[in-house]
């Protein structure tokens, strides 16, 4: 990178990683994306969403992230009315002591205590994305009950260590699999609750949904899958449990041949754009990120960029971006050197993880750093 990464993306000349591509082109320089286009498509999302979101409208929280986050990538979240938002986040968390974390979804009022707790659902995921997004925000999180967290956090894990989305009469209420321990981990690495869960009993079934070429499937005996394997590092990362995940060198290699171009998720499957983080970033987690070629997969995902009104598609040959494709390609070009640095843990900017106040991001007591 010859140019800062402080401030807007539009300061200084960048360029990404590697001084040619492969087959000899120049390297992508960041002047070649339309990243004010961009920002103002996720300033538009956040403000309305096209009819076909409709089907999201129990997950509002998460495609907000995908706009914060994004802003944040693009060094605009100064742009927006932070306190605003701030306040619009905590209007979806849980008043209930047993039953705490963020709805998805306004609020629903009912006639009784026992109607409110089965319908009214704080969601795992959900979570997760407004913990990072009050931290980007400035927020200090005080305002987090954090025992109530804590008491969801115990309904959410299931016996085999995986963990449920939602537990509204019991854990049966919804799906459970890695994504959802991946959720679980950023909460107690945020919030320190690694006391409510059993630690030892996630690890157990990460290592068990490793599959026979080292990455990881969404529960055992399933196909290795890009994200499922990033979701599962960086759980482990956080666990401090990544440095005796057996089968790393074979994990690396699966990884590392991902990339033709840009990133597949899966083997012989096409290429994707939102790829380019979570297989990039699990290269990053494991400590050789220098393997992605960055310069390569700049190339397919300006290939992927929707220029007349910004946003980023799913394949070069979509006809319309969307907000989760659009947000991992921007984290994508962070990962290869385009954009401030990303915290791959928590998948939110190094920026906003070093601005967070004292005493949040912790290991369990059993874990330690691995590098």
């Amino acid at each position: 990178r010859d140019g800062s990464n402080d401030g807007g993306p539009h300061r200084g000349r960048v360029r990404a990683r590697g001084s040619m591509a492969a087959g000899g082109d120049p390297a992508v320089s960041i002047d070649e994306f339309v990243f004010e286009r961009h920002g103002n498509y996720f300033k538009k999302h956040m403000h309305a969403l096209p009819h076909h979101y409709k089907t999201m409208d129990t997950n509002r929280l998460t495609l907000l992230y995908f706009c914060i986050s994004g802003l944040d990538i693009l060094g605009m979240l100064d742009d927006i009315d932070k306190d605003t938002i701030i306040e619009f986040i905590y209007f979806y968390m849980s008043p209930l002591p047993e039953h705490g974390g963020f709805y998805g979804y306004p609020r629903v009022e009912f006639d009784s205590a026992e109607l409110d707790r089965s319908n009214n659902q704080p969601h795992i995921a959900n979570t997760y994305v407004a913990l990072v997004m009050l931290i980007m925000l400035g927020d200090d999180l005080k305002r987090v009950n954090r025992e109530a967290v804590a008491c969801s956090l115990r309904k959410w894990q299931l016996p085999d260590g995986s963990f449920c989305c939602v537990h509204g009469i019991s854990s049966l209420d919804s799906e459970s699999d890695i994504r959802f321990v991946y959720c679980a981990a950023c909460i107690c690495y945020t919030l320190d609750l690694w006391h409510a869960v059993g630690v030892d009993r996630m690890r157990d079934f990460l290592v068990a949904s490793q599959s026979y070429d080292g990455a990881f499937g969404m529960g055992p005996t399933c196909e290795s899958h890009g994200g499922c394997t990033y979701c599962a590092v960086a759980a482990l990362s956080m666990m401090g449990r990544l440095h005796d995940l057996p089968g790393k060198e074979q994990l690396i290699d699966w990884c590392i041949k991902r990339q033709h171009f840009g990133f597949q998720g899966r083997i012989e499957k096409p290429m994707d754009s939102c790829y380019s983080f979570w297989v990039g970033a699990s290269l990053d987690l494991l400590g050789v990120g220098g393997f992605l070629d960055g310069n390569s997969c700049a190339r397919f995902l300006q290939e992927c960029e929707f220029r007349q009104v910004g946003g980023f598609m799913k394949f070069p040959d979509s006809q319309v971006p969307d907000l989760l494709h659009s947000y991992f390609s921007v984290a994508g070009l962070s990962l290869c050197g385009l954009l401030p640095e990303m915290h791959a843990r928590l998948n939110m900017t190094r920026r906003a993880f070093d601005a967070a106040p004292a005493g949040l991001f912790k290991l369990p007591p059993s874990g330690r750093e691995w590098s």
